[in-house]
């Protein structure tokens, strides 16, 4: 059995589990929470004991049969974990588990791997699996499911996220379902029980406790260049890498060169932002820093900052860094002053 969604995991844990268990897919968080789903049914079927192995090309196959054979110590049922780094196995690990499987007992097993592939069909291990057990295979989102998805998982923590702000929402975390859920979380936090529109999520993220880059890039959109400089000193008090910051600003430069390119050759802006994950309010926002900069320049500047980031180039990192980012914020002609 092959199952693709969290709400197909449910119903066959509520129903008859099997008693093994493939988890894998491209988006953590979703393999995350399945894998937890898994182990509570197994802990409301009293098994006692969990066995947990980290399954790397140096792993002993001979010595997981002998521990999987013996009897557990504290319980008769157990939840047998393999986590394995790479998704393809040894020969030794495809025979050990295809024959565990042949005869599990009372145990569960567990499998995670870190992406699903069709070539894995090939091994005899999964090929076993799939005829006793479930396979649970996430995809990640797709762009128009992840505004269905945030105002979901916003009602579990009792916040209702107007449409605007799902819009926003959905720009700053650009699908990354992990980020999307510590965004949530904070709101759920900052505002229980609140219906939140677009503004009141900036507003609340802004009085966040926590500098982050997204609120680097708004200042750096908006401008603000007094904001870049005091989120900057945030980030910098906490120890951020510069080079964590500037990959992430790298790439949305990169979206606005792009963006500028596109505008001089008298192509549509409205079919390209949704192409670089820039929705709802973000839109308006970047085509004001559009109007005021010259993009392709500062682009052309990024590949200094970042060897400087990286301590490939001469120069202090925060310095280069800052320089840059106020550079970003300024009219082409002031930029120009500023940089000379």
């Amino acid at each position: 059995m092959r199952i693709t969604d969290p709400v197909a995991l449910r119903s066959v844990l509520a129903d008859s589990p099997p008693t093994a268990w493939l988890v894998a897919g491209d988006e953590p968080l979703l393999a995350l929470e399945a894998a937890e789903e898994i182990r509570r049914e197994a802990r409301s079927r009293h098994t006692g004991e969990r066995l947990v192995f980290d399954v790397d090309s140096r792993f002993d196959w001979d010595r997981w049969r002998m521990q999987v054979q013996s009897l557990g110590l504290f319980a008769s049922r157990r939840l047998i974990e393999l986590r394995l780094a790479a998704p393809r196995l040894t020969a030794d690990g495809d025979t050990a588990i295809a024959a565990f499987l042949a005869d599990p007992g009372a145990d569960i097993l567990l499998v995670q791997i870190p992406e699903w592939s069709k070539a894995l069909e090939s091994q005899s291990w999964v090929a076993a699996l799939d005829r006793v057990g479930v396979l649970v295979l996430f995809r990640p989102l797709r762009p128009d499911q992840l505004p269905h998805w945030l105002c979901e998982r916003a009602r579990r923590l009792g916040v209702t996220l107007g449409e605007d702000a799902v819009a926003e929402l959905a720009a700053r975390v650009e699908g990354n379902l992990l980020a999307a859920q510590q965004e949530l979380a904070k709101l759920a936090l900052l505002a229980p029980g609140a219906s939140i529109d677009a503004a009141q999520l900036l507003d609340l993220i802004a009085d966040s406790a926590r500098y982050h880059v997204f609120a680097l890039w708004d200042a750096v959109l908006a401008g603000d260049g007094e904001r870049v400089r005091r989120v900057l000193g945030g980030l910098r008090r906490e120890g951020t890498h510069p080079a964590e910051i500037f990959g992430y600003i790298a790439n949305q430069a990169i979206t606005l060169a792009g963006a500028q390119a596109l505008r001089e050759r008298g192509g549509s802006l409205r079919a390209y932002w949704p192409t670089r994950g820039v929705f709802g309010p973000r839109q308006r926002v970047s085509e004001q820093a559009l109007a005021r900069g010259n993009w392709v320049l500062r682009l052309a500047e990024a590949q200094r900052v970042d060897l400087a980031c990286k301590g490939r180039e001469s120069g202090e990192p925060w310095v280069e860094l800052e320089r840059w980012l106020q550079r970003a914020t300024l009219p082409s002609a002031r930029a120009a002053r500023f940089a000379a």
